[in-house]
């Protein structure tokens, strides 16, 4: 019943760092430019933000997860 937890914090290098915050601020922007295009009644350029939107998504899950054993 006295099981211990470790949490540990893995060093990232700056530039990773770097990349994932402009990787989170296309995914904002993407984000904030689909629904002003909706609201705007834009349903192509809609459209085109929210394929990109889920795209880099995708893209950023496969990468934490193909990083996160490393």
């Amino acid at each position: 019943m006295n099981d211990k937890y470790v949490i540990e914090i893995k060093k990232r290098s700056w530039k990773e760092w770097l990349l994932w915050a402009i990787w989170l601020f296309a995914e904002v922007s993407l984000f904030q430019m689909a629904i002003a295009s909706g609201a705007e009644l834009e349903p192509r350029a809609a459209t085109i933000f929210w394929v990109t939107f889920f795209a880099l998504l995708i893209a950023g899950v496969i990468v934490w997860f193909m990083r996160r054993d490393k």
